[in-house]
């Protein structure tokens, strides 16, 4: 079985083996670090143990992932000892962090800090058992909520259908939708209409999850790149996902142009004052690695 170490700190932030975790906009890191566990026993085919160290008052444990993303503690919180010092954060690189779906349409917020991975795991299984409860109890499938934003119909319908297809690992067939409607938003009212860059948001995602890091990397920027001019409050988040696609990046030199490009969007929200210490973290570890990048293809 493999074994992995996360670290979460007061700040939001988390590491599994050393490696830099980016949530996703809205999602806290709790959820994040459950989700990328996941990945790793489905990448495996077997269930993963993962010692988890919380935020220097809340102690460690030892949590079992499942591929079918069911969890269970192995071992349970240990009490940190009074008057401890507290451990310092590790520090390491940043890597390529995979994204869980997002839904693309509500402004997103920072990820919460509030709760623990405990309480994020017992949460998925309570809201599992609820499912499954419901689903023998009901006598045909519920209807999907609403969406939180009002959209047209058609718009609304069709970024439905390629979450739905996403869920359901037909990345091919979604990916040729987003693309489509991309690019018929984008000839009707400009790439700068709110819809369009919504479809190019979807798109950049799905793109990602098909693997084609370069071209994910390109339409998160071009999302980023218009909300930061149109001083959308939702540009930092933006550039953190644009952050999280850039980071699967292999290619030296497109690491340092497009990174780049991240931190002069970077800076010119920082001088709004519209960042919050996780992106400023996150930042920094842009700068970072173009930095080391840039000594190597120059």
């Amino acid at each position: 079985m493999a074994r992995f170490e996360v670290y979460v700190s007061d700040e939001g932030l988390a590491e599994i083996d050393g490696e830099f975790l980016v949530p996703v906009p809205g999602q806290s890191v709790d959820e994040a670090v459950l989700d990328q566990l996941h990945r790793y026993a489905v990448e495996r085919g077997e269930a993963v143990e993962a010692t988890v160290t919380e935020r220097p008052e809340k102690g460690h444990f030892v949590l079992e992932v499942s591929p079918d993303g069911s969890s269970r503690l192995l071992v349970p919180p240990e009490e940190p000892p009074l008057n401890a010092e507290p451990e310092p954060e590790p520090l390491s690189e940043p890597v390529p962090v995979p994204v869980p779906v997002p839904d693309p349409v509500p402004a997103p917020s920072r990820p919460a800090v509030g709760g623990t991975v405990i309480a994020a795991a017992m949460a998925r299984a309570a809201a599992a058992a609820a499912s499954a409860q419901a689903a023998a109890l009901a006598p045909a499938p519920a209807a999907a909520p609403a969406s939180a934003v009002v959209l047209p119909p058609e718009l609304a319908g069709q970024i439905s259908q390629m979450n739905a297809l996403a869920r359901a690992g037909r990345l091919d067939e979604a990916r040729a939708l987003a693309s489509e409607l991309r690019r018929r938003l984008t000839d009707e009212a400009g790439a700068d209409d709110p819809y369009a860059v919504e479809a190019r948001a979807m798109e950049a995602y799905i793109v990602h999850l098909c693997g084609d890091h370069r071209e994910a990397v390109v339409l998160a920027l071009a999302v980023a790149r218009i909300r930061c001019g149109a001083g959308d409050r939702r540009a930092p988040e933006d550039v953190a996902r644009a952050v999280a696609a850039w980071q699967w990046l292999d290619d030296e030199r497109a690491i340092v142009v497009h990174g780049q490009e991240l931190l002069r969007m970077w800076e010119k929200l920082g001088h709004r004052g519209v960042l919050t210490p996780v992106h400023t973290e996150l930042a920094g570890r842009v700068r970072t690695r173009v930095e080391e990048s840039s000594g190597v293809f120059v």
